[in-house]
């Protein structure tokens, strides 16, 4: 029974979620195009952040309760699964479009990501450390939101003031049901793992990153159903930005987090290695050879996730 009730939960918020993601799509396009923003800015701020609150809850209390792992660890995994995963699965749906929009974030993230791992060398992230991160998420916000908006062609949306409350809710309700949809998979996935004998350190980079990690999954996907390819790729880099700047930045603010130096090898060079593989989409504009890198992409992830759990 216990077995049973996890697996409903897991599907549950599964549904949840692709619903959830499906309605924030359409809402921000609509808001971006009435506010004269570019979607790419949308997806890469906005929804970036929300799609990314069930990681920082997971690391928020994770850090409290002094299991820096997890905490750690969640981070790591979910930029794996973020790039690998969601975006390979996007590409796979949706290899045509433009994307060049987003190159300038990948560049934000690449500089992230170093940050990030030389806050983890001495095997401790301090308050110092967590205000140098949180620093560098300021900026690239306020970039992020001033820089020149000449890469995107707009077709803009009038919206009267009923339209746009109407648009607004939905907007907040879609955040509430990716987190709550988020809530429930994880719930079930943790419990199923703890029963299957995994550690700490595989549930965390597995089932906990993969877990948090469903609501970039169906807001990517669902932009990719749509052909807006710009937000699933925007959406990826910008949730990984979040993850790597204010998860850390944030948890590691109030709780001093230890870090496993084990993290320092063969998953923080997964996660590098995931995050170069984005500048193919740069290069590559065939939308055949996008799928195949999509391909090998999430063939990559499901590779990473079978050498964690047999080791």
């Amino acid at each position: 029974m216990v077995v049973l009730e996890n697996v409903f939960y897991l599907l549950a918020g599964f549904v949840l979620l692709i619903l959830s993601g499906d309605k924030l799509v359409e809402t921000s396009v609509r808001l971006a195009r009435r506010w004269k923003i570019p979607t790419g800015v949308i997806a890469v701020t906005i929804i970036a952040a929300g799609t990314s609150a069930p990681e920082l809850v997971t690391s928020f209390l994770a850090g409290f309760k002094g299991n820096s792992d997890i905490s750690v660890g969640n981070v790591m995994g979910s930029n794996v699964f973020n790039i690998l995963a969601v975006g390979g699965l996007s590409l796979l749906l949706q290899p045509a479009g433009k994307v060049s929009g987003t190159r300038v974030s990948w560049y934000v993230l690449v500089f992230a990501s170093a940050i990030f791992y030389l806050s983890l060398t001495d095997l401790l992230l301090s308050s110092g450390e967590a205000a140098m991160l949180l620093g560098t998420l300021g900026l690239f916000l306020l970039f992020s939101f001033f820089r020149e908006r000449e890469e995107e062609d707009h077709s803009f949306e009038n919206l009267d003031s009923k339209s746009l409350l109407r648009t607004l809710t939905f907007f907040g309700l879609s955040f509430g049901g990716l987190i709550m949809g988020a809530e429930l998979a994880l719930s079930g996935g943790v419990a199923l793992g703890t029963l299957a004998g995994l550690s700490e350190r595989v549930i965390a980079i597995t089932i906990i990153s993969a877990g948090t990690g469903l609501p970039e999954l169906a807001t990517s996907v669902a932009a990719a159903v749509r052909g807006h390819s710009e937000i699933a790729i925007a959406n990826v880099i910008g949730s990984n930005i979040f993850n790597t700047l204010a998860i850390p930045g944030i948890t590691a603010s109030f709780f001093s987090l230890s870090v496993d130096g084990n993290f320092l090898s063969f998953d923080f060079y997964m996660m590098a290695g995931a995050t170069a593989s984005v500048a193919l989409l740069y290069i590559i504009k065939s939308s055949a050879a996008r799928r195949l890198v999509g391909l090998l992409m999430f063939l990559a992830y499901n590779g990473y996730v079978i050498r964690l759990l047999l080791n």
